[in-house]
């Protein structure tokens, strides 16, 4: 049932083999909290990168590494709501989405760039239902400054449309549960998975799928949890291989994408993807790593007081 479901789409194996230059930047970040008796402490580390083909090889032409430490409190609007730890890390998360949207429009200025690439699913760099609840104020030590967790709402969408202006912006998601072209039956990437687990044929090769076209009505805006002032009527999702029998990644765009500007883009990372995953993304994640344990040390070091382990529980 599950294969012939996959059938049903069409599949894209033709794209540009013959790019001979471009340009490519990739972003990401990774972030972690720390509770201590002077409050909740977070850092957060993120590189963009901006990478060329040259016709030979893949290069490093340019980066921006960026930083911030700070403190985070959250209140809850609801008494009965208990702010929980998860909730820090959604707040954080979001937040780290901003810092990396800046560094890459700080990046691209003045540049020519055929394709920027983040790591995660436009949903998730749209998404803020859950946030309704509560207030947050983030204490940033870098920005020497307190900032209201609504304004980075709010300059999170802004600058990612400002992006989609100037650049080809494309977000890559390794994990998600949308089921756009199944209605829900099954995960997307599930049945792709199982494609090329089982060698069908061509849906297992090197290509993307069918690209759909997905409206943002008042349903989906009441999910996202965002409004029509954003005006955001449209986005793209297409799952692609840029291997054969590699994973699958879904791509999303924001806007209304024909199938040939889909395959512009793809044509665009399948170069930066010799071993089936983008090299700007893989080197963006791997130097933006953080340790928790090795903070702590540093933090113990420095002589701030670290929350005891009862006292974690009121955290958990």
């Amino acid at each position: 049932k599950i294969i012939d479901m996959v059938k049903r789409f069409k599949w894209y194996s033709n794209y540009n083999k013959d790019i001979n230059k471009c340009a490519a930047i990739g972003v990401d970040s990774s972030f972690t909290i720390i509770e201590s008796r002077i409050g909740i402490i977070y850092v957060i580390q993120g590189i963009s990168i901006k990478q060329i083909f040259d016709g030979s090889a893949i290069k490093i032409k340019d980066y921006i590494k960026f930083y911030d430490i700070g403190l985070i409190s959250i209140q809850s609007n609801s008494v009965s709501k208990i702010i929980r730890r998860s909730t820090y890390k959604r707040v954080l998360s979001t937040y780290a989405y901003l810092l990396e949207l800046q560094s890459v429009y700080d990046l691209l200025k003045n540049e020519s760039i055929d394709i920027v690439l983040f790591d995660g699913s436009l949903i998730s760099f749209l998404m803020q239902r859950e946030f309704k609840s509560i207030v947050a104020l983030i204490n940033s030590v870098e920005n020497s400054m307190d900032i209201n967790f609504k304004d980075v709402l709010v300059k999170k969408i802004n600058l990612i449309k400002e992006l989609n202006k100037i650049a080809n912006i494309v977000f890559v998601a390794k994990s998600s549960n949308a089921g756009f072209y199944t209605n829900g039956i099954y995960p997307d990437l599930y049945i792709f998975e199982l494609a090329r687990l089982f060698r069908i044929e061509p849906y297992y090769r090197t290509g993307y799928s069918m690209p759909i076209t997905i409206n943002v009505d008042k349903t989906l805006r009441n999910f996202l949890g965002i409004d029509d002032t954003y005006e955001i009527d449209f986005f793209t999702v297409t799952y692609s291989r840029f291997i054969d029998n590699a994973p699958t990644f879904q791509l999303s765009f924001l806007d209304k994408l024909d199938e040939e500007a889909v395959n512009k883009r793809f044509s665009f990372i399948k170069i930066f993807s010799p071993s089936g995953y983008p090299i700007p993304l893989e080197y963006s994640h791997r130097i933006s790593k953080l340790t928790r344990s090795s903070l702590i040390d540093i933090f113990i070091k420095l002589g701030i007081p670290i929350a005891s382990g009862r006292e974690l529980i009121e955290l958990s």
